[in-house]
Parts: structure tokens; sequence; C-alpha cells
């Protein structure tokens, strides 16, 4: 209904509706047009939602597990456990880890069963201690030092 100014007349309706007014049908059907799309913007809402407790869960998951490379991914067909893994080899590793002739490479994240991800975490441990072992890292850092000195067998003082 258009707005009316103080001027205008008080004018009787036509056809018994007032200005503007609409027939009950096509109010009722307009209550159905509003209704589903009320239902449709509360399913989308209910979407929205889940997808920001999911994103909001996996910001807070990478934020305790940024040294974490290995993560589960499912089971396979025979029933074991799968899980992704990221290599990642010390410098003196090489460029890739090879077994039964496939080579893992540094960097890259494989797909693996249990037993196969045990052996190459095994394998990638060792090639960090190799190399802690020979750039001299030092693996009692809070022992006190000896001084250990061969010397002859009459002692100077």
């Amino acid at each position: 209904m258009p707005p009316r100014t103080p001027q205008d007349e008080n004018k009787p309706p036509v056809d018994g509706q007032p200005d503007g007014a609409d027939s009950a049908e096509t109010l009722k059907a307009r209550i159905a047009e509003l209704e589903a799309e009320l239902a449709k913007s509360a399913a989308a809402k209910d979407l929205a939602e889940e997808e920001s407790a999911r994103l909001s869960a996996q910001a807070q998951s990478a934020i305790f597990t940024t040294g974490v490379v290995e993560r589960p991914a499912g089971k396979a067909d025979d029933g074991t456990d799968l899980w992704w893994y990221r290599i990642d080899l010390s410098p003196s590793g090489g460029t890739e880890i090879k077994i039964n002739g496939f080579p893992y490479y540094h960097g890259q994240t494989y797909k693996l069963t249990t037993d196969l991800l045990r052996s190459i975490k095994e394998i990638v441990a060792r090639t960090w201690d190799h190399e802690n072992n020979i750039m001299g890292a030092n693996e009692n850092l809070f022992r006190r030092a000896q001084e250990k000195v061969l010397r002859g067998g009459d002692r100077r003082s």
C-alpha cells in the first residue's frame, strides 16, 4: 500500500478491498514461499556452521600438531590401518629411502601401512642420528667436563 499524506482524502475502497491489499489466496501463497525460503536459509545456516566448526577444529589442530608428520588415513580393504606420512630426511640422509625397490622421496607424503610406516620412521630417525653424530652434536650437553690428559710416568706439578 502506498504511503498517504495528510492531504489525501479518505476514499472508500474499490471492489471492497483496501488500496494495495491482496486476496487471501495470494497472501497464503506468499506465506508458503517465505516459509520455504526460511527453511532453505536455515539449512544453509546449519551447513555454514558445520563448515565453520570443521575449519576451526582443523586450524586448532594445525596449531598444536605442526611438528607431527603422520596422520591417520583410514583403513585398507583388508582392515589394516593406513597413515599419511611426510618423509623428512636429514641433510646427510640422501634424497630417498628405497624399500622393496620403491623409492620414497624426501619431502613427499605417502599413504603407508602401519608396518611400512614403522620401518620408514626408523630409517628416518637413524638418518637424523647419523647427522647428529657426524656434525658433532653434543649428546652430553649438561654433563660436567672431565679433564683427561695422558701423561708420562712422572707427574710434574
